[in-house]
């Protein structure tokens, strides 16, 4: 992982209700983890929540691909990091990846591809020029700052 580059990235702590009987992560909730933390860098990153992004703009954003990659076991209370990256930018569609982590492995690559449409027809829309200037300086630099 390039740490040049600063990310973001949110702490968590995997709970028993995570895990399955032998205290190893359930699958799907990767997943969650990912999607969670998106939610958190739209808020953080982007400077919009889910709920206005739908009701006050009038765009969705649904997932229309993931795919994760397991590469070590993730028990109940561990703690790890999971981060953000931009990794391509389409004309209506953003391609994030998010890496479970801590400081001695990696624990799970989440694949996301999110695409704009509008809600009042459901069709796909060019991203919105505010958010993609974001979003492209986040992929070029990894902050927006």
């Amino acid at each position: 992982m390039d740490r040049r580059k600063r990310l973001f990235t949110e702490k968590r702590t995997v709970r028993w209700g995570d895990c399955d009987p032998a205290g190893v992560i359930y699958s799907p909730r990767v997943f969650d983890y990912a999607m969670e933390t998106l939610e958190i860098f739209n808020r953080e990153i982007l400077g919009i929540n889910w709920m206005d992004l739908n009701f006050k703009r009038g765009y969705g954003v649904p997932m229309v691909r993931t795919e994760v990659d397991f590469m070590g076991l993730l028990r109940s209370d561990q703690e790890i990091e999971i981060d953000i990256h931009v990794s391509d930018i389409g004309k209506s569609s953003v391609t994030y990846l998010s890496h479970g982590f801590d400081e001695r492995e990696r624990y799970f690559r989440v694949k996301m591809i999110c695409c704009y449409i509008s809600r009042t027809d459901f069709k796909s829309i060019p991203i919105p020029h505010d958010i993609r200037e974001i979003l492209r300086r986040y992929m070029g630099t990894g902050s927006v700052e």
